[in-house]
């Protein structure tokens, strides 16, 4: 049917999908006194634990002074983005200069690693972290394991589009060169003879980026018909995307799909190689012949972006990502219908969605239900004790690179940043462990999808080395990697206030008193060692402790 969808004309469609290019004010209340201030140091560290890649004692009094709204209010607003392309292209030209090396992803990895260490801009990064989980590029696939750097401008545009609108955030995935190389709409040509398109990224960007596999309610629950779900999409509606997506190459091609260089910029379209037959999208959607490929991909795009499913689709998923694995139906309503209306008749506003996500009622509740929370993905459990404790960083090599002790993460934690095995991510949302209380309670728990006997150990290990056998006062210490400070905690006079220390800076204050009383009696049992030796055995016990692994 000609030019009808859900919510009518296509032109239509993009008004609600796209607003207007507007300033974005976040400060709403003025000078008015906060009211959602933490009581505690405890439930601060809890906030930013949701929030960033681990507290710090800065930032629990920041959140303690200011309260909940008025930090993300000044993370959103008012903090410099920590771009990664430009460290790495000055990098990458000092390392060229130099005539011996060139950079590669180890390059990309230390800085992903400083960024969240030491960056400031932790709620972006966080945000951007969650939607490269959605948005999957990989270094694994060898169309871009030669491309750090245009991998770092893919990582750049996620954190450049983490507070602003998904239809924004859409159009600037499909055009990207490292996403198109990924999932291989990137001079992807039109149909010949012996030749179809390639149909992988007409089928992700609806499977994983936007409306999933069959309908949805708001809250998320699948939309019946007889007693069955209801596809969102079949094999001619992919189909029909691949030939939306036709005619991609370089920014600077011209008119010849395989000329240009490779760079970093938005891919262009060939005009000659984009397919202008009709096409008929998703729900019915007929787009009529003989439109060029920008506008092509812009209605295509539109019609996904309006789609009902996208916001309990996007809500549930960036859910999961910052507090909890099994959200109720409630919670995400509340953050799908943040998504549909910000409050100012704004669809898709995705700084309005995170402030939900992470000031919802259930998010912030003192005493969550005992379903509520997720297994803390691995990597973030090396950033929060990246975070919580001092670390001395090496000095910069003579190439700019600030090298952090971790150039394949992979291999201990099973997680490494734009470096998932598929496109479905490191673990998939719906995953059940097999077997326990979690699969008697019909519960999902994603990240156990790479929780095994070997990433136990292999994580415990890499643990070891960042808070217990690299420390600042070693003999020889290795200059490639950051070296742990734990003189504040040596400092302390007994047991006691060295365990509840690391209670308030690494559990916000939510250890259990059994893993307390463990904690203080190892210590009290440590007879002739030396403070260092104590506080080090203690950070090591407790990062690789069970408590430390969830998050509630």
């Amino acid at each position: 049917m000609p030019l009808t969808s859900r919510c009518g004309a296509l032109l239509l469609c993009a008004a609600l999908v796209a607003p207007a290019a507007q300033a974005r004010t976040f400060f709403k209340s003025g000078f008015e006194p906060a009211t959602d201030i933490p009581a505690t140091d405890g439930e601060a560290a809890r906030f930013l634990t949701q929030a960033t890649f681990g507290p710090t004692t800065a930032d629990i009094a920041k959140v303690r002074q200011i309260g909940y709204s008025a930090w993300i209010d000044q993370q959103m607003n008012s903090v410099a983005m920590t771009a990664a392309r430009p460290h790495m292209e000055a990098v990458a030209a000092a390392m060229t200069a130099g005539g011996t090396e060139s950079i590669g992803q180890n390059q990309r990895l230390s800085r992903w690693f400083h960024t969240a260490m030491t960056g400031q801009d932790q709620l972006r990064q966080r945000t951007a972290w969650a939607l490269s989980q959605i948005f999957v590029i990989s270094d694994t696939n060898g169309s871009i394991s030669g491309e750090p750097v245009q991998m770092s401008e893919y990582w750049d545009l996620l954190a450049r589009n983490a507070f602003g609108y998904y239809r924004t955030l859409l159009d600037e995935v499909t055009y990207n060169p490292s996403m198109g190389k990924f999932l291989s709409h990137f001079r992807n040509r039109k149909a010949a003879t012996g030749r179809e398109p390639d149909e992988n990224y007409a089928r992700e960007v609806m499977q994983l980026f936007s409306i999933g596999v069959v309908e949805r309610n708001i809250d998320y629950s699948p939309l019946l018909q007889n007693g069955q779900p209801i596809p969102t999409y079949d094999q001619n509606v992919i189909s029909q995307y691949a030939k939306v997506f036709t005619g991609f190459a370089y920014n600077n091609a011209g008119t010849n799909l395989f000329g240009g260089t490779n760079n970093y910029l938005p891919m262009s379209c060939v005009a000659t190689e984009h397919d202008t037959t009709s096409k008929v999208l998703v729900g019915g959607t007929t787009l009529p012949a003989g439109q060029s490929c920008a506008v092509d991909v812009r209605d295509g795009l539109n019609l996904l972006a309006s789609h009902p499913n996208v916001a309990p689709f996007m809500a549930r998923q960036l859910i999961q990502r910052f507090t909890t694995s099994n959200p109720s139906t409630a919670y995400i309503t509340r953050v799908a219908q943040k998504f549909n209306n910000n409050g100012d008749n704004e669809r898709g506003d995705l700084a309005a969605v995170i402030k939900q996500i992470l000031l919802d009622p259930e998010a912030r509740a003192a005493n969550p239900p005992a379903n509520f929370g997720k297994v803390r993905e691995p990597l973030l459990r090396l950033t929060a004790v990246m975070r919580a404790w001092d670390f001395q960083l090496p000095a910069a090599t003579q190439y700019g690179e600030i090298r952090m002790g971790m150039t394949n993460p992979t291999g201990s934690y099973a997680q490494r940043p734009l470096g998932a095995p598929t496109v479905f991510n490191f673990y998939e949302p719906d995953y059940e462990h097999p077997g326990g209380p979690l699969d008697d309670a019909n519960l999902v728990s994603p990240e156990m999808q790479i929780i095994n006997e070997g990433s136990t150990y292999t994580i415990s290990n890499s643990l070891a080395d960042y808070t217990f056998r690299y420390y600042v006062g070693m003999t020889n210490p290795p200059t490639d990697r950051p070296l742990i400070n734990v003189s504040a905690l040596a400092n302390l006079a007994t047991p006691t206030l060295m365990v509840d220390e690391v209670n308030r800076r690494m559990f916000y204050g939510q250890m259990s008193s059994n893993t307390r009383t463990t904690l203080i009696n190892m210590l009290s049992f440590m007879n002739g060692a030396s403070a260092s030796e104590k506080a080090r055995s203690l950070l090591q016990i407790a990062a690789m402790s069970p408590e430390f692994a969830t998050q509630r």
